[in-house]
């Protein structure tokens, strides 16, 4: 009995390729979780000031001190400043940063632990 190199073709004369993903290095996908985090996390700052630019700009926050200083007395609570959004946001991004990091490699390990039972996601490649 002979083995063949020559992988499998299609009635077209593509080749096709069978492939099973049985590991996920943890670290990997931890690395990768970081630069998705970090992306995820410019864009909520950037979100988070443009909302506040609009609504401080829209006058949102005075309106409301206005109204809540008409019917109470007092000085409205909202004092919002860009400084105090980018702050707060800066926080945000960091804690998501690190949450989703540790995510991915948390998710990595259950793929490796359920593909050890199953043997894995199998994919097939063909070329066009």
């Amino acid at each position: 009995m002979t083995s063949s190199t020559v992988p499998p073709q299609t009635a077209n004369g593509a080749r096709v390729a069978t492939l099973r993903l049985r590991r996920i290095d943890p670290w990997s996908a931890m690395k990768t979780g970081f630069v998705f985090a970090v992306g995820l996390g410019v864009m909520y700052i950037i979100a988070a000031v443009l909302v506040y630019l609009f609504a401080s700009s829209a006058g949102v926050f005075a309106s409301f001190n206005e109204t809540f200083s008409e019917l109470t007395g007092n000085e409205g609570p909202l004092t919002f400043t860009l400084f105090g959004v980018l702050t707060v946001s800066l926080v945000f991004a960091v804690i998501e940063a690190v949450v989703l990091t540790l995510l991915f490699a948390v998710i990595a390990m259950l793929y490796n632990a359920a593909a050890m039972v199953t043997g894995g996601v199998s994919v097939k490649l063909a070329e066009d």
